[in-house]
């Protein structure tokens, strides 16, 4: 029995009614969300991975109707599953139908990214996860455009460390009510959950919840440096063993205005280049979780 057969079996013994739209590429998902949202469905599920989930956000958040009573669930089946690390999915798909029928729901935060060009917005991402800028988005750039023959968190790593070799810090000013920082940068990300890159806990403060970003910052630093706060970087440790060279800020918006090329992605999907104005939007709608609180 394949995954779906699996799932679909379950949700019928157990009563729940659905309707499946199948999608043959993420761009299809998005619009598929898109069009039922503006039709009036307010239960959703995503099965698959980081990726297709913000496609789904997008098309949702680009429907033009009134979503805040909509409830999204997940079924992670992706390459990718980062956002439900956060919210402590189980690892096993038939333990994530048992948590689906306990029916535990959130209010979700919502990041909203505008690239801008001379000030002016060109493109517009939201996403549920993290927002990742520099290094961190070289590497996703790395991975996609070099096209792999094999798949997993083993590529990502192989992408990491390819990257790592050539990739030069960049002079970034951060503009928000709660810090000012300006300088060359080696990354940041701005997190409403605490995990990316398969399983690196980039911003250990985050919660979906909170109204806030938690933005980490990692300026212009050696590769020896790298190497020696990678270990700490799957726990979240990072922040604490870099004797002060990480910072970390909470807020709920903030402006990136470079003077070169500087990369960003959310949920391993790249944006458009240009400055960047990153907003919060709290509690956008209702997502499925398996947080205690």
């Amino acid at each position: 029995m394949n995954q779906w057969d699996m799932l679909s079996s379950r949700f019928g013994a157990a009563g729940v009614r659905f309707v499946l739209h199948e999608a043959d590429a993420e761009a299809t998902c998005r619009e598929n969300a898109r069009r039922l949202c503006a039709e009036g469905c307010r239960h959703l599920m995503v099965i698959g991975g980081d990726g297709t989930v913000n496609e789904v956000v997008n098309g949702i958040m680009e429907s033009g109707a009134d979503v805040r009573d909509l409830c999204l669930a997940v079924m992670p089946l992706g390459r990718g599953n980062d956002w439900a690390r956060t919210h402590n999915y189980p690892k096993k798909i038939d333990k994530c139908v048992e948590m689906f029928l306990r029916g535990r729901f959130m209010r979700h935060d919502i990041g909203k990214v505008q690239t801008l060009r001379e000030n002016a917005p060109v493109a517009t991402r939201y996403f549920v996860n993290i927002a990742g800028f520099g290094f961190d988005a070289e590497v996703i750039y790395d991975t996609v455009y070099n096209k792999p023959h094999f798949m997993g968190i083993s590529v990502y790593i192989l992408s990491l460390l390819r990257t790592l070799f050539h990739y030069k810090s960049t002079p970034v000013e951060i503009v928000s009510p709660d810090i000012a920082y300006q300088g060359e940068t080696f990354l940041m990300v701005a997190g409403l959950c605490q995990y990316n890159g398969g399983g690196i806990r980039q911003a250990p403060e985050a919660q979906p919840d909170s109204g806030r970003f938690h933005v980490v910052v990692i300026p212009k630093v050696s590769k020896a440096k790298v190497f020696s706060l990678m270990p700490y970087m799957f726990s979240g440790r990072h922040i604490e063993k870099s004797n002060g060279l990480v910072k970390s800020f909470r807020t709920n918006q903030l402006t990136l205005k470079v003077a070169e090329l500087y990369r960003g992605e959310v949920e391993g999907e790249l944006l458009e280049t240009g400055d960047y104005q990153i907003t919060l939007l709290p509690g956008a709608f209702q997502m499925l979780t398996n947080r205690e609180n």
